[in-house]
């Protein structure tokens, strides 16, 4: 007999980083993000930034941003 447990939402929490997505995602690694917003690129491909130490148009690389967190968008 199974025993029920409450739905708790954090099961489904994934942490994942700008890191993660650029390996998705190589094409990523051309971009000059002080020119072209990784926020709006990152929207595209159904994800967001949720981090709030995160500023936009600050870092030429994405390997500057790798430790930003995201969140996929559903």
């Amino acid at each position: 007999m199974k025993t029920k447990q409450a739905f708790n939402p954090n099961d489904f929490d994934i942490n994942l980083t700008i890191k993660d997505v650029a390996q998705r995602f190589k094409i990523l690694s051309s971009i000059d993000f002080r020119k072209v917003s990784l926020a709006n690129e990152i929207t595209k491909l159904n994800y967001e930034i949720i981090s709030k130490e995160y500023e936009d148009l600050k870092y030429s690389n994405i390997e500057d941003y790798f430790d930003i967190d995201v969140d996929e968008i559903v």
